[in-house]
């Protein structure tokens, strides 16, 4: 018989389905649970072994509301969340993505309404930004060495900024055009046939803008909600 990869012995093991938890001996073959037995697994049926006692042995966390979107692109390993159980993380929370929109126009939706420094996202996104497409985007993600798995959103704010410009996508006077309406479509049809979850928004009016542009306006996404509400 082939040997396992690695058996995980004596960690106390919850499976996922809310069932008490036990100890248990786990064997691990090509990336999958290929046993989990309370009886002992003979060490020579594993290149490795690691003893768990005392530990829990758990599912990987998903970590399903992050803001890691400038983060993936200095620091793709995401260690401090994987080093704490993490095995997927979700960005483009919040209406807030970084994949249309230009690198500016990404930061001064971003970074405001989740007070990290202007002066830190701004010139990575100016350093790393090369994509204004969600396939695009996912090309990029695909070459870069991923801690977790990543699960993304494709946000409103992003999408409307990257089609209407942010001065237009955060005027209560400005609707999209039709031609604009038929692009952001297209933008997150693509973004779903690309794998994305689905489309982010906000309505919340006090998530403000940041920079020296448009600065303290709410997120565009409001706008676009405001809009829908006026018309019908």
């Amino acid at each position: 018989m082939d040997r396992y990869d690695f058996i995980i012995e004596g960690g106390r093991y919850f499976d996922g389905t809310g069932a008490p938890s036990a100890i248990r001996n786990l064997a691990i073959k090509g990336g999958h649970i290929a046993k989990v037995t309370a009886a002992p697994i003979p060490h020579a049926e594993a290149e490795r072994v690691i003893d768990a006692t005392g530990k829990w042995v758990t599912p990987g966390f998903l970590d399903t509301h992050t803001h890691y979107d400038a983060e993936l692109l200095v620091s793709p390993s995401l260690s401090e969340s994987v080093r704490h159980g993490v095995t997927t993380v979700l960005v483009g929370s919040c209406s807030l993505s970084m994949i249309c929109s230009d690198y500016e126009d990404a930061s001064d939706i971003f970074t405001r309404v989740e007070t990290v420094p202007r002066e830190r996202v701004l010139p990575i996104l100016k350093a790393h930004k090369t994509w204004s497409t969600p396939k695009q985007w996912v090309e990029h993600i695909k070459q870069v060495p991923l801690g977790p798995n990543v699960v993304s959103f494709l946000g409103h704010s992003d999408l409307r900024v990257g089609v209407m410009g942010l001065s237009r996508a955060t005027d209560l006077a400005v609707q999209p055009s039709e031609e604009e309406m038929q692009t952001m479509e297209r933008l997150l049809k693509e973004a779903l046939d690309e794998g994305f979850l689905g489309l982010s928004t906000m309505c919340l009016k006090w998530d403000k803008v940041d920079g020296d542009r448009e600065w303290s306006k709410s997120l565009p996404s409001t706008y676009a909600i405001h809009c829908v509400c006026r018309r019908y």
